[in-house]
């Protein structure tokens, strides 16, 4: 950790960029095992219950660590913004209102792993529904999610994919 505490700004952010790569591709290397041991539906079947499962204890600790109280969409932009799951995208919120916020991936490494590798069939509707779903829930129950556009893309100068978060009053 003294090393950490060492380096500058620009530093910090590049390491905390490569540290949340290193995981995105454990979950792409634990996909491919469970695929290789298994098959693509079993596997997938699988990655969509783990990210599920993480969702909520990403929204907990991040709470917990970073004091963001309250729900909503305000809460969730927060919670959205500390989830070290995005630092390796691009990622932009291009509307953000008390009803609505926009969520979009304009660079996402493992579309483009999928892309290069060919994919006919590709893990990130059901992937990331599942887990932006979660999410949302563990932030406010009111929060729906809706796809507005999913890969595949037509050309890499598009943007991987685009979700929208609504807030719906949940009664009880």
């Amino acid at each position: 950790m003294q090393h950490l505490e060492s380096l500058s700004r620009e530093e910090l952010v590049q390491y905390l960029r490569f540290t949340s790569g290193l995981a995105m591709a454990v979950d792409g290397l634990w996909f491919m095992a469970a695929e290789k041991a298994t098959d693509f539906e079993q596997a997938l079947a699988m990655d969509v219950n783990v990210w599920a499962w993480y969702a909520p204890l990403v929204v907990k600790r991040i709470r917990r660590n970073f004091e963001i109280t309250g729900n909503g969409l305000n809460a969730l932009k927060e919670i959205i913004r500390h989830d070290p799951l995005w630092w390796t995208m691009d990622v932009q919120l291009p509307e953000d209102t008390s009803e609505r916020l926009v969520f979009e991936v304009r660079e996402c490494p493992a579309l483009i792993a999928m892309e290069k590798m060919e994919r006919k069939t590709l893990t990130c509707e059901p992937v990331e529904r599942a887990y932006l779903e979660a999410l949302a829930s563990a932030v406010d129950p009111g929060i729906a999610v809706e796809a507005l556009k999913l890969p595949p893309r037509q050309s890499p100068d598009e943007v991987c994919c685009r979700w929208a978060f609504r807030y719906r009053k949940v009664d009880g």
